[in-house]
């Protein structure tokens, strides 16, 4: 009799297990607003600036409602940061020290690793909750620089490559949460919010102002996100 109870109890699990698919893809994409954090006092945020994403989505269940979410998204991340630097102005042929305000406009691709934690259907909406970490690898990095030296109100601009004064990688700690709607079948759309939010400074090298501190700040982002899940 034991033997025939343990039979049912398998065979209700595996039959449970099977009225869901063990793994589902999709295409995301979403908007963002980046900004930098820096522990350092000369290195100030100067406000959010606008980005946007895009990328693939795949979900390995755990179980039911409990899923390892990775897949690849491309970055557009940007941020505006002020900070000391030394630069050779305008009409000058000379270094000479000064403020800079940088917009950073880099380009990443991120590899997320997250737990995504769903609930039951509640009126035909399956609510979700998202925590994991990401390592992203830096594909670009452009300034759009405006530099302000001493003693001068005369502001030298220019845009270039700063892929050298930044890092490669950027780790981050990933937090989210929103909806799923079914659509058809097993189609449904995912939509909600991303904290994306650096562990480490994503700048390298010494600040040329001042050789004895460190370029450090580091971006984060908060992102508004859809994606088709098949």
């Amino acid at each position: 009799m034991k033997k025939i109870l343990l039979w049912i109890m398998l065979f209700t699990t595996l039959a449970g297990n099977a009225q869901h698919k063990p793994f589902q893809f999709g295409f995301r994409a979403g908007g963002n607003l980046g900004w930098f954090g820096s522990s350092e006092v000369n290195y100030v945020n100067k406000g959010v600036a606008a980005g946007a994403s895009w990328g693939f989505v795949a979900d390995f269940f755990i179980m039911e409602n409990y899923a390892f979410t990775t897949g690849f998204d491309m970055v557009f991340l940007n941020g505006k940061l002020e900070y000391p630097d030394e630069q050779i102005p305008n009409l000058s042929t000379e270094l000479t020290p000064g403020i800079m305000t940088r917009k950073y406009r880099m380009r990443y691709i991120e590899l997320p690793a997250v737990l995504t934690m769903k609930t039951n259907e509640i009126n035909g909406i399956r609510y979700f909750g998202q925590i994991g970490v990401g390592i992203a690898f830096r594909l670009s990095a452009k300034g759009d620089d405006s530099f302000l030296p001493d003693n001068s109100d005369v502001i030298s601009e220019r845009t270039h490559d700063v892929t050298g004064d930044t890092r490669l990688t950027r780790e981050s700690l990933i937090l989210g949460a929103g909806v799923e709607i079914p659509i058809n079948g097993d189609t449904y759309l995912r939509t909600g919010l991303k904290y994306d939010n650096a562990f480490l400074s994503v700048l390298k090298g010494d600040n040329a102002a001042n050789p004895t501190e460190k370029n450090s700040a580091r971006n984060s982002y908060l992102e508004l996100n859809l994606a088709i899940i098949f």
